[in-house]
Parts: C-alpha cells; sequence; structure tokens
C-alpha cells in the first residue's frame, strides 16, 4: 500500500475578484494546510502501474473536484454551513478526507469556489452591455438584476448569508487564481469609465473606486432583506439614491 503525502501550501494573498462558470469547473488544485495522507491523486494508476496521460489526470483532478463542490453544497443546504461535516462530504463525495483538503483546504474554499462561479456569470452579462449604451441608471439596475438572479440560484437563504459574508471575511480571496475570466469589478469599472468619459458620471473617485462603492452596498443590502420584492424595490432606492449623487458629485 502506497501513501502519498502531500504538502501543500495555501497563497491566500490575491488580489481582485472573479468567478466560474459553473459548467467549466478549473483544472487547477486548490491545496491543504499541513500534510495530508489518503488520497492518489497524480500516483501510478494506469494497467501495470503505468503512469496515466497528463490529460486524463487533469480531467479526472476536474471531475473530483467537481463532485466533492457540488456535495459540500448539499451538505450546507442539508444542515447549515457552520454544522456541515467534512468526514461526511468526503464519504458522500466517495473520496478520502484528505482528498478533500486536497482540492479545498476549508470549507470556507467551498464557498469562494461558488462566489467566484457567481461572479463569473454576473460579470458575463454585465460585459455584454457596451452593445446596448445604458445610461448609468440602467447600467446600475441591470448589475442588480444579475446579482439578484445569480444569488437566487444558491436557494437557501443561509447559505447565501454566507456566501455574501465572504465579502467581508475575505475579499481578497474571491479573486481567480488562473487570471483568465472576467471580473465583475473590473467590468462595471470599464462601463463606470464609460459613463464618466460621456459625462454622464462626476466624482472625484475613480471607476475603481465607484465599482467598489457600489457594489459594497447593494450586498449590504443583499445580506439584510430576503429575496422578493421587497429586495428588489430596495436596491433600486439605493441606485437611485447613488446615481443623483455621482452625477450632482463635483
Amino acid at each position: 500500500m502506497y501513501l502519498t503525502v502531500f504538502w501543500i501550501f495555501v497563497d491566500t494573498r490575491q488580489s481582485l475578484i472573479y468567478f466560474l462558470c459553473m459548467g467549466s469547473p478549473p483544472t487547477i488544485v486548490s491545496g491543504g494546510a499541513g500534510p495530508r495522507v489518503g488520497t492518489n491523486e497524480g500516483t501510478m494508476g494506469g494497467p501495470g502501474g503505468k503512469p496515466k496521460p497528463q490529460g486524463m489526470r487533469a480531467r479526472q483532478r476536474a471531475e473530483t473536484r467537481e463532485r466533492i463542490f457540488e456535495t459540500a453544497l448539499r451538505e450546507f443546504r442539508d444542515v447549515g454551513f457552520a454544522a456541515a461535516q467534512i468526514d461526511r462530504i468526503a464519504k458522500a463525495a466517495g473520496v478520502a478526507r484528505g482528498t478533500f483538503y486536497f482540492h479545498f483546504p476549508a470549507k470556507d474554499d467551498v464557498l469562494l469556489e461558488l462566489a467566484r462561479r457567481i461572479n463569473g456569470r454576473v460579470a458575463r452579462r454585465v460585459a455584454v452591455l457596451d452593445e446596448s449604451r445604458p445610461t448609468l441608471q440602467e447600467l446600475l439596475l441591470r448589475v442588480n438584476d444579475a446579482c439578484i438572479d445569480e444569488h437566487s440560484r444558491v436557494g437557501e437563504a443561509g447559505l447565501l448569508g454566507e456566501l455574501l459574508s465572504l465579502y467581508v471575511r475575505r475579499p481578497h480571496d474571491i479573486n481567480d487564481p488562473t487570471h483568465n475570466l472576467p471580473m465583475l469589478s473590473d467590468e462595471l469599472a470599464h462601463h463606470l469609465q464609460s459613463a464618466a468619459d460621456r459625462g454622464e458620471l462626476r466624482s472625484s473617485l475613480s471607476a475603481d473606486q465607484i465599482a467598489i462603492v457600489v457594489m459594497t452596498s447593494l450586498f449590504g443590502i443583499y445580506t439584510r432583506i430576503p429575496q422578493g420584492e421587497e429586495l428588489r424595490t430596495a436596491c433600486e432606492a439605493l441606485i437611485e439614491l447613488l446615481v443623483k449623487g455621482l452625477r450632482s458629485a463635483r
């Protein structure tokens, strides 16, 4: 019996925001803290002990990561994030505990993955707004609609609350380590800069800073008001207030 010991170090000092499409899990591998024993990923695996082709290993890692991810989300929805147990998740996913840590250093990192995926889908929806050249208010309303739509897919209020709290607890970790996917903050800042160039937005803040103010304000409402018409109304009122301020600022 061969035991493969993984010494994995996590660099959480990333910067900026990103997310991945639900149907395309990343093939990058996150590490776990300290030595982890019990996973045979990356070892000899073909008939007769021959190494598996690199492409096959990468595909299997991605499939394993996705299975763990989906299983963990089910556990979070069933028993709550705080009560979820990694041993139970690993067993339900058909992997060793060490394999869980190989892909996700902690439960928080499963939520980070979910946040990145949501961010990527919202960023893509914002990116195509260039074609319609929306006004400042139309832009922010569409961004809000996209965020509400995506967050409603989370499905469970407690899980959504834990997800949104990541923006406060670990803001710099909600980034794409591969830097190959769109970031919501960047896409929003791009459109805000266009509004400034048209003379529709006047502020001493940069477009990047305004994007952070807008998204932080909206996320604050998302965490306080349940999904529904009241949430949308509150967000629209905030957007109207922000637009008036940005148009009149000197």
